[in-house]
């Protein structure tokens, strides 16, 4: 009898998660200003649209439409090319960034 195992097709492999983990780690550290000063909003945000787009495609292409939308959802409110005018709710957004990625991890392991 064959089991389903972590191998099986459709889901998001390990080596796609683990940009995202370090993701949610780098949102939440930068925001909770525990990083080097020269890691700027600016690196952040490069760094926050890239992986969370990539983690759009990947987790739209194993059929977990909620996570793609999220993270797209993210992507456009952490953009650099066209910042949204957040001010203060920068940092807000960048936590519940790392809380999304995070989960995602998670919930996707």
């Amino acid at each position: 009898m064959a089991s389903k195992g972590t191998s099986g097709g459709g889901g998001v492999g390990k080596a796609t998660l683990i940009p995202i983990a370090l993701l949610s780690a780098l949102l939440l550290l930068q925001a909770l200003g525990m990083l080097p000063t020269t890691v700027t909003d600016e690196i952040t945000r490069w760094a926050a649209t890239g992986l969370f787009v990539f983690g759009a495609v990947a987790l739209g292409s194993a059929g977990s439409a909620v996570w793609c939308g999220l993270c797209a959802a993210m992507a456009v409110v952490l953009n650099p090319l066209y910042p949204l005018p957040l001010g203060d709710l920068l940092q807000g957004a960048k936590i519940l960034g790392g809380v999304i990625a995070g989960a995602a991890v998670v919930r996707n392991w």
